[in-house]
Order: C-alpha cells, then structure tokens, then sequence
C-alpha cells in the first residue's frame, strides 16, 4: 500500500523538466518514474494514509504508524511537526529567505501565489500553469502574503481547482489583460514548454483505474490519453486486479 506525496518535478542537465512520483509506504518512501511512454497500471483509491511530514526545509520525514486518516495527507502528530503547518496556516509568516509574488494563468483563470525566488518557475510547473509572470520580488515572507492578499479580487484566486487545470489555452490574453490592468510591463513565460511532456488530454478523474503509458503530465494531473488522473496528497494507490505497482 502506498500513499501520494506529489508528483515532484525536476529539471534535467539539459533544462526541460521531467516528473516522478514521490509515495509514502510502511517501510519509508518511493519515487516512480513518469517518463512519456512508461507503463503504468494503478488505481486512485479513496482511502488516505499520512504522507509524514517536513523536519527541514529540503527534508521528509515518514510517519511512525503510516496511519489511516479522514482527510487531508497529515495525521495530527505528523502535522504538528510539520515547519510548515503554521504557515499554511497564517499563523507563522516569518520564513527565512527572499520571495517573489507571480500570477499564473491555468486554464481560462489567474491566479496570485507566493514562492521562494529560486522556485520560479518550479512553483508554477507543480501547479499546472500555462503562462507565469514575477511581479514582485525581493521581499519577506510577510510582505510577500500582504501583497498576494492586495491582489486577490474577482478576477484573480489564490487557488485553481485541479479539474478546471486540464485545459490548455492557445495564448496567455487573460495574464496579460491582468497584467495591463495593474500597469506591469513583466515578461510573460510559457511554463508547459519548459516540460518534456504534450498537452494534456483525457477526461479528469479523482480516483479509479489509469493503465496505458504515461502521455502526459501537468502538474499533479498524470494522464494517458483517456483519462487526466488528479494525484491527490494522502490518497492510497491500490494494486489493481491481477497487476502490481511494479508494472509502472
């Protein structure tokens, strides 16, 4: 049995980025390839186990029990260990480094977020975006979420649903409308051609059956060709009906 951390993404020697399945188990953690035209054949199950949780920056811990929880991928121990936990919650806003306000356009819709510098455009890869623009950056933690919380109106979210993310627009017009609006004259970048990988196609799904090859992947959605499968944090991968994990 296994549980989804994320699908973690990494750029080569060469530039272009490629993706790999990061999953908690009993005996610790996995990671499974995700390389166009690998063999896969697993099924997204409802159950969740914890992931475990993040000691360091940089650094995964497994959960002593891989406990079986309701929601979410954290058990209450795991995440009261988490350096994370209070800042996603709000209580902490005081990490250590510079950081950059972006917007993203994913789909038809924008969104504000925040991240370390040096992530971009990591960040924006993780979440599927299209097209990405820094319009902010130097800052501290704190005046970093002060300026991701001015720009969160009606037309720009701070989170996009994973099944409105499967679409691919021809040209970044909404980031630009936006970007004009706000008077930032920014360099727009196309983040899905930093990947390896085609555009999306498949219908989305949450859980169920995915068997094929890998065709593509955006974000945490990992599709082949007929089904856009979500990889949720915490959700359980089963062992479909006569094929293991080891065929993928």
């Amino acid at each position: 049995m296994k549980s989804i951390i994320k699908v973690q993404w990494k750029q080569d020697s060469e530039g272009e980025w490629k993706t790999q399945l990061f999953l908690a188990t009993e005996e610790g953690f996995e990671k499974r390839g995700l390389e166009p035209g690998r063999g896969l054949s697993y099924e997204v199950s409802n159950e969740r186990r914890c992931t475990g949780y993040a000691p360091k920056p940089g650094e995964r811990a497994p959960c002593p029990e891989f406990r079986k929880i309701q929601k979410g991928s954290q058990c209450p121990e795991c995440r009261g260990k988490d350096i994370y936990s209070g800042y996603v919650r709000g209580e902490q806003n005081d990490l250590d480094g510079e950081f950059s306000v972006y917007l993203a356009q994913i789909g038809e819709e924008v969104k504000v977020g925040v991240t370390r510098k040096e992530k971009i455009p990591r960040r924006w890869i993780e979440q599927g975006a299209d097209y990405g623009a820094e319009i902010f950056s130097g800052l501290t933690s704190n005046e970093a979420l002060e300026k991701e919380e001015d720009f969160t109106t009606g037309k720009i979210t701070q989170r996009i649903r994973k099944e409105r993310k499967t679409s691919d627009p021809r040209n970044p017009s909404r980031l630009q409308e936006i970007l004009e609006e706000n008077g930032f004259d920014t360099a727009v970048m196309d983040v899905q051609e930093l990947t390896v990988y085609p555009h999306l196609k498949g219908d989305f799904s949450r859980k169920g059956l995915l068997e094929g090859e890998v065709q593509s992947v955006k974000g945490q959605i990992v599709s082949n060709g007929r089904v856009a499968m979500a990889m949720t944090s915490g959700k359980v991968l089963k062992q479909p009906s006569q094929k293991g994990l080891n065929s993928f």
